[in-house]
């Protein structure tokens, strides 16, 4: 009995799959759409999660420009209460600044004015999110330790650093910002030495390099850089304490040697190049101080290296001289001189706007109505965007759940349809095997083998040809913002995948155990 139920299962296996495979091919076209269908769902998921939780749709920013002083204020104070905090579901709110400033490229080439948010803090949830792997360019970030509130330096967008000149090949550790000098007083205090920028008759430009913490790929509300609001803060003051006020510091710019020195280099080959360079009979040393300037940190592997040229009553020359040596023999990328800015402690000057970080966006709605009460309007084009965002999400959960429901209800007519339109054509020669004693039990476990073996078959090559359709649409450039339209494989797809074998089982089991409970003389006969 086994040999001939082996035999059974060959031939009747035949039967099953149709004429050249094609029930096969069929059952595999409906997979490969199941699984294409499931695939398309998660990626869209994957996407509108990461759109989400992107510090940049959860993000609400309020202009002071736009409500009076006392109203800010006092919706600032009602945002910092933790209730308030849990009622609307949002996790930082901050007092930001904005300014633009000229920015120049590599080699005293292009000037950009690039739009700079400065955040309260720089250990903050939103810079954690814009610092997460996803979001940053080429590897390029600073320890997290060195995100300091008194850092001088910038997260920059690779689109600013391609604006200014900037290859993948070419990121550097300081940027250029172009501090505005009177050329009357560049001619008086002798500042060529410093690498004046002319830009038209009447001013020129001292390039002060300030460290790129880290390259990221977008920043909130489309600025290229953020920075900490310490730059903001020494900035805004008057010319005797703000450090970029160049004709008030101008002695110890051109008095103190400092430079950042990739590894690469190194401080001995460093120093020792400078030794040569300096006259004779001068006393040369170099320090390492890259502790003392951990705000001048950049995210390059190097050290901040102070030149003692004989000390400071050495006429200028000595000074430019050394400074001109080392700029022709190194270039930004190996060697870059920085100053040693003089800082102060003091309060913002002013705070150009409210920022607010959602944890989710359940609460938006709710939010919008609380800031209307207090005065405060927000842009109704970011509110109704972050709730269809969250509304969609939602619909895209039912939306996949019910393709998946849909794709397996589909498979099952078919194998319903399948055998019975087979057990049509072989009903009279199983009335002939249960007339010689063959059970139904047996039989069905014949076809239970036979459907799992065809199911497996296109389970495998529907996955197959839906991974290679996946795989394909990178290389062919069919993707949003890097993520690709399918995502194959994810938990609804093992799921499904299992559902459908089982679902399999069951529809032989009860389809066969209906058309084989008729007696051998109806089925040979064919009598209803």
């Amino acid at each position: 009995m086994k040999q001939y139920l082996k035999l059974l299962m060959v031939r009747e296996a035949k039967e099953v799959l149709g004429r050249g495979g094609s029930n096969l091919w069929l059952l595999t076209l409906v997979l490969v759409a199941t699984f294409t269908s499931i695939a398309f769902s998660e990626g869209s998921m994957a996407y509108l999660e990461d759109k989400m939780a992107d510090p940049f749709t959860n993000w609400v920013s309020i202009n002071k420009d736009t409500v009076s002083n006392n109203k800010f204020n006092d919706f600032r104070e009602q945002l910092l209460k933790p209730e308030m905090a849990d009622s609307f579901d949002y996790r930082d709110v901050l007092m930001d600044q904005y300014l633009g400033l000229n920015i120049q490229g590599p080699n005293n080439g292009r000037i950009e004015y690039l739009s700079i948010r400065f955040f309260e803090h720089l250990q903050t949830p939103i810079v954690n999110t814009i610092l997460e792997e996803r979001n940053i360019a080429d590897g390029c970030y600073v320890d997290s330790t060195l995100l300091i509130d008194k850092t001088m330096g910038f997260i920059v967008t690779i689109d600013a650093l391609k604006r200014l000149g900037y290859n993948s090949d070419s990121v550097p550790a300081y940027i250029n910002y172009l501090s505005p000098v009177n050329e009357e007083h560049a001619h008086d205090l002798n500042m060529d030495s410093l690498g004046l920028v002319p830009t038209d008759s009447t001013k020129k430009y001292l390039p002060v390099a300030l460290p790129v913490l880290a390259v990221v790929r977008k920043l909130p509300n489309n600025v290229s850089m953020v920075s900490a609001n310490f730059f903001y803060e020494q900035y805004h003051y008057n010319d005797v304490t703000n450090p970029f006020a160049v004709t008030s510091h101008v002695s110890d710019y051109l008095h103190h040697l400092i430079y950042w020195v990739n590894d690469e280099v190194g401080q001995d080959k460093f120093t020792q190049f400078v030794k040569q360079q300096a006259p004779k009979d001068i006393e040369v040393s170099v320090y390492d101080e890259s502790k003392r300037y951990l705000y001048m940190k950049s995210w390059k592997s190097g050290k901040i290296l102070t030149i003692d040229v004989g000390g400071e009553h050495q006429g200028i020359e000595v000074f430019k001289a050394v400074d001109k040596a080392i700029n022709s023999h190194w270039n930004e990328f190996h060697v870059q001189r920085v100053f040693d800015f003089d800082t102060y402690e003091m309060p913002s000057p002013r705070s150009d706007y409210l920022s607010v970080e959602f944890r989710s966006l359940k609460h938006i709605r709710e939010f919008e109505s609380f800031a209307n009460k207090k005065g405060i309007s927000l842009e109704m084009e970011k509110v109704h965007s972050m709730e269809n965002f969250h509304a969609v999400t939602v619909m895209a959960g039912i939306l996949s759940a019910a393709m998946v429901i849909f794709s397996i209800v589909c498979i099952i007519m078919f194998m319903v349809n399948m055998l019975q339109s087979y057990f049509q054509k072989v009903k009279r020669n199983l009335g002939t095997f249960k007339a010689f004693g063959m059970n139904s039990s047996e039989l069905i476990k014949v076809y239970i083998i036979i459907l799992v073996a065809i199911v497996s078959t296109g389970v495998i090559l529907a996955l197959l040809i839906t991974w290679g359709i996946q795989w394909l649409l990178p290389v062919m450039g069919i993707e949003k913002e890097g993520f690709n339209y399918l995502l194959l494989w994810n938990p609804t797809t093992y799921i499904a995948t299992a559902v459908i074998f089982v679902s399999t089982i069951f529809t032989v089991i009860f389809v066969m155990t209906r058309l084989l409970s008729q007696t051998p003389g109806d089925l040979i006969y064919d009598r209803n």
